[in-house]
């Protein structure tokens, strides 16, 4: 066994431990256990697939030092997040529930429910105007064309109109955990449609954690239903099996085979890890070696300037004057971008802050710890936290790009749909019958 291998079993384990210590209750949604668990079924498991002797990018990568640097990344990325957590005093035992528990007035909630059908059916509308453009509903949707095209224009605001979808639902389950009314519950369903979508027809991993995240938090902090090591860990291995299989899933070669086939092409040793999202990560990590060049938060920046900043509006090449540049990749002989498959969010990091990418997972660590520490202050606290723990905490795989520009989108909707009240605190209700709706004054 190499050094490289016994590293990665050493975080395997050093992760499933802290994972394990909170598989339970609502300790399954907070930044300990999702941390640990996307860690290790997104990014560990395929470094050891990646890691064989038989497989020539391995060994090429080995020769080039890019390995060495790859695991100083993750090691110091998984340590970082933790010690931001750490902090930000995320390990400081804090009671389950505030000592107070104020309700929220009727016509907030009245409104915050007008609001999010209001942004839902916005978030539609978006949704079939993009399938129109993308030929259709359904060559959108059964036959992947949601992965075959760029958008540019207009059609990237309607993506962003899309995005109010989440916002929705996760008020709506918001409403349903402090009147448990079946109807809420029901309209957050109907809104996560576009998300069901994704998963089933379209095969978007990302997607899998967000909605497992939306309602599970809400599921196991508010009602009797609890969770515990072996829900965990038949999650984990769920998770797994997803990030395995939906890939092949997304071309009609893949829609094609019987489940066996599939399980068995997913779980069979790879030959070729150019198309893998390991061996995008680690291509990443080499090019910038290679060329001694990195982007110093530019695809941060550039995320802000293409999501908010109309062409239409400033001119075409005034905007793209703002736009730092980024690395070009060329197509070498390791590997080439021409297969879809997640930036690796550890690899851009390096890509971004050199040997110091572990900064980015300080600063996740220590914002979540923060959300969590302040989500029973109000409604828009506990919403937000819920809508960001998905985007911050995938980073470690998908793309840290996305940060910025959820964080502005997520964080305005909040502000237009959910009145800010003074001098509220939220506390779960675990009970099945409504909490009184009448505001106590202090």
């Amino acid at each position: 066994m190499s050094a490289a291998v016994g590293i990665i079993y050493v975080l395997i384990a050093f992760l499933s431990v802290v994972a394990l210590r909170n598989a339970h209750g609502p300790a399954l949604f907070r930044f300990p256990f999702l941390f640990s668990a996307i860690w290790v079924t997104f990014v560990l498991l395929g470094f050891l697939e990646f890691f064989t002797p038989e497989n020539s990018l391995f060994l090429a990568y080995e020769d080039t030092g890019v390995i060495d640097v790859a695991l100083f990344v993750v090691c110091t990325s998984i340590f970082g997040g933790f010690l931001g957590y750490l902090l930000a005093g995320g390990h400081t035992p804090r009671p389950q529930e505030p000592k107070t528990s104020n309700s929220v007035a009727p016509w907030i909630m009245r409104r915050m429910h007008i609001a999010s059908c209001v942004i839902a059916v916005m978030s539609y509308l978006a949704f079939l105007a993009l399938a129109r453009l993308g030929g259709g509903l359904t060559a959108y949707i059964f036959h992947s064309g949601a992965y075959t095209i760029t958008w540019e224009g207009l059609p990237v605001y309607l993506v962003f109109v899309v995005r109010f979808g989440y916002v929705a639902i996760v008020i709506q389950l918001w409403l349903w955990s402090r009147t448990k009314k079946a109807s809420h519950m029901i309209l957050a369903l109907l809104f996560s449609l576009i998300p069901f979508i994704n998963i089933i027809f379209i095969f978007r991993r990302s997607e899998v954690v967000t909605v497992g995240v939306y309602f599970g938090y809400f599921i196991v902090n508010y009602t009797r239903f609890q969770m515990g090591r072996i829900h965990a860990i038949s999650g984990l291995v769920g998770m797994f099996l997803v990030f395995k299989v939906f890939p092949l899933l997304r071309d009609e070669e893949g829609k094609n085979l019987s489940w066996n086939e599939l399980l068995d092409q997913a779980l069979a040793p790879r030959i070729d890890f150019d198309s893998s999202e390991i061996g995008a990560g680690l291509f990443r990590i080499y090019y910038s070696m290679s060329e001694s060049a990195f982007e110093y938060g530019a695809i941060i920046w550039n995320a802000f300037i293409r999501q908010f900043v109309p062409g239409s509006l400033v001119g075409a090449e005034l905007k793209a004057s703002l736009l730092l540049p980024e690395l070009t990749y060329a197509n070498l002989s390791f590997v080439d971008f021409r297969f879809y498959v997640s930036p690796m969010g550890f690899a851009q990091a390096y890509q971004q802050f050199w040997i110091f990418a572990a900064v980015m997972f300080v600063f996740i660590g220590f914002f979540v710890a923060r959300l969590e520490q302040r989500r029973f202050i109000g409604p828009r606290q506990e919403i937000f936290m819920v809508l960001m723990i998905p985007i911050l905490l995938t980073a470690v795989s998908a793309d840290i790009s996305l940060i910025v520009p959820r964080f502005i989108t997520f964080a305005a909707l909040i502000a237009i749909c959910i009145p800010k009240e003074s001098n509220q605190t939220f506390a779960p209700n675990r009970s099945h019958a409504p909490p009184s709706l009448s505001p106590q004054r202090n």
